[in-house]
């Protein structure tokens, strides 16, 4: 698969998402941010953030919408499912995975006349998704446009903005969990970005968190491309000594 061409608008189902949550400010995150910018990635689960203070005024939003606090659904095909003994057990292996995520967010089941494309989305606080807040009274608007593209009261973060709030995500996971299916759901965002958008190794060179900019250098940029050409070097090196023949007794 190819990159897409980066879009200019939001899509539907987000558009009918901001009309609902208006006036507050949402955040697109996840596969939906990165489809957004070219990602050619599909999306199972809409992800919406808005600011921690805003979380509850969002959740009575969707509630008067129609939308239903509801469980993650990560069930596998139901042929695969009646194929395992014990189904319920696999399931609870599995949630446990993302059991920080369930904590801190929350899931709605889409009622039948929005959203038709999806059966559910997740609602996340800003200070879970990590993604850099904005306020008019201190940010000017200039930083603004180089973090986000603004559609109204929808906000889709830029390259590097939605990068480090992955990593930052990632960092904050395996801090206070662990490595978990979450965390590797996130790194593997991370890598998307990279290959399907040719991310450089110097795009979180501005980066003021350096855990964040030295984590995407060990695993994606200058550290880890280091590490790949030493590699490489020693198993030339190895390749270009030639074996020594036999040497065979006279006789």
């Amino acid at each position: 698969m190819f990159r897409r061409p980066q879009d200019h608008e939001p899509d539907s189902e987000i558009s009918q998402l901001g009309r609902i949550l208006s006036p507050l400010r949402i955040y697109t995150w996840g596969p939906s941010a990165m489809s957004y910018l070219g990602v050619p990635i599909v999306i199972s689960l809409p992800m919406v953030v808005v600011q921690d203070e805003d979380l509850e005024k969002a959740t009575r939003k969707l509630n008067d919408s129609g939308f239903i606090p509801s469980s993650p659904n990560r069930n596998p095909a139901p042929e695969i499912m009646a194929e395992l003994p014990d189904p319920q057990a696999v399931l609870r292996q599995i949630n446990e995975g993302y059991r920080r995520l369930d904590r801190s967010c929350k899931t709605f089941s889409c009622p039948s006349h929005l959203l038709e494309s999806f059966e559910q989305i997740l609602l996340i606080p800003s200070s879970f998704a990590s993604l850099p807040e904005l306020n008019a009274t201190k940010q000017s608007a200039a930083l603004t446009n180089a973090q986000y593209d603004t559609y109204g009261n929808i906000l889709y973060p830029q390259q590097q903005t939605l990068l480090e709030s992955f990593i930052r995500a990632a960092l904050d996971e395996a801090t206070n969990a662990g490595f978990t299916s979450w965390a590797a759901s996130i790194r593997a965002w991370v890598s998307m970005m990279v290959g399907y958008l040719g991310l450089e190794n110097d795009i979180l060179d501005d980066c003021l968190d350096e855990h964040v900019a030295t984590w995407y250098s060990t695993h994606f940029g200058r550290i880890h491309e280091s590490k790949d050409r030493i590699g490489v070097s020693s198993c030339n090196r190895k390749a270009s000594v030639p074996e020594r023949e036999e040497r065979r007794p006279m006789i």
